[in-house]
């Protein structure tokens, strides 16, 4: 099988942190044969480290490249759709960073236009294919937590502004971002990935929100309250400005409870007085994705994060969007 020819779009932190690294292990499968970036520094330091390899400032040239096969994605989140219709309208797939579109309505434009030019689109959510979703999948159907009747998530973290520190934080679109919700959508968007694998798409959403720096989007802490069928009820709590420390997630149900604290294990305890200890692959979850992508490349077949299920955490994140301004419970569309 010949190798994917990459055209790189928004080398930034993320393509350094995660996906530089992770491709790496596939040397075999994919060859990085094209960047993009508007920025000197990032010309300077791409042309040091990938010698020879051609580098565009203008994304609409290397799309239309025939030398390229696919493009990786990671631009700010408006210009995400703008940047994958347009290479998915050159005959390319498409590998791209999340959320995949900044509302519904331009998400539902890209679902469209993949389904049209019959190329693909890859989401690059690697929360959806971490270790503890799968694990917890697995719990809540072996029926040792009887009826599923709540869960709680609590994940936060710090992402701010860090002088002489390349951080995400530091990045000028997150700071001032031009789209809603702020860090919630930026990076709420992986826990809403987790918690609609395991549990589905909730029925309504009520949310409340508190606005504290003046940077960073319109509000700094949410708290949710999802409704799902079957008396599920869940709650949420965010943050991107709280201390990132005691995170959690617990799941209960009529025989028993699944606890997770961030420490490579899930605790299920039952009624019946049973306990066991479930262990979590520490494997890294960027390496863990990437394989999985690589398969359903070699198979020709789906991921589980596809556009239509991206799609659908973008209607519970507008959802919450519109509970949080109007201060009323809100349907999520189906």
């Amino acid at each position: 099988m010949s190798k994917i020819r990459l055209g790189v779009i928004g080398p930034g932190i993320i393509w350094e942190r995660a996906h530089k690294s992770a491709l790496k292990k596939f040397s075999n499968r994919f060859e990085i044969a094209a960047f993009c970036a508007t920025s000197e520094k990032n010309k300077n330091k791409i042309n040091k480290e990938y010698p020879g390899i051609p580098f565009y400032k203008d994304y609409k040239l290397l799309v239309k490249e025939a030398f390229i096969d696919a493009v990786i994605v990671m631009t700010p989140i408006p210009m995400n759709p703008v940047v994958t219709i347009e290479a998915l309208e050159a005959g390319k797939d498409v590998f791209l960073e999340k959320p995949m579109a900044a509302n519904v309505k331009d998400g539902k434009e890209l679902v469209k236009k993949e389904k049209e030019t019959g190329k693909r689109v890859f989401i690059l959510e690697q929360h959806a294919y971490k270790s503890l979703v799968d694990e917890m999948i697995k719990i809540v159907n072996s029926g040792r937590l009887g009826d599923v009747l709540m869960f709680d998530r609590l994940y936060h973290d710090y992402i701010g502004f860090n002088d002489g520190v390349e951080d995400y934080g530091n990045t000028e679109w997150r700071i001032k971002p031009a789209f809603p919700l702020g860090m919630l959508l930026d990076g709420g968007i992986h826990e809403i990935a987790m918690l609609s694998k395991i549990f589905g798409k909730p029925l309504t959403v009520y949310a409340a929100g508190v606005k504290y720096r003046q940077e960073y989007g319109d509000y700094d802490y949410e708290s949710m309250i999802f409704e799902y069928k079957n008396n599920l009820i869940g709650t949420f709590s965010n943050s991107y400005f709280l201390d990132g420390n005691r995170n959690c997630f617990i799941v209960r149900g009529t025989k028993g409870l699944a606890f997770y604290e961030e420490d490579s294990k899930i605790i299920v305890e039952e009624n019946s007085g049973r306990r066991d200890v479930v262990k979590i692959s520490d494997e890294n979850p960027y390496y863990r994705m990437w394989k999985i992508l690589n398969n359903c490349l070699e198979t020709n077949s789906k991921p589980y994060y596809t556009t239509e299920i991206a799609l659908n955490d973008l209607q519970i994140l507008e959802a919450i969007k519109k509970s949080l301004k109007k201060g009323i419970k809100v349907s999520v569309e189906q």
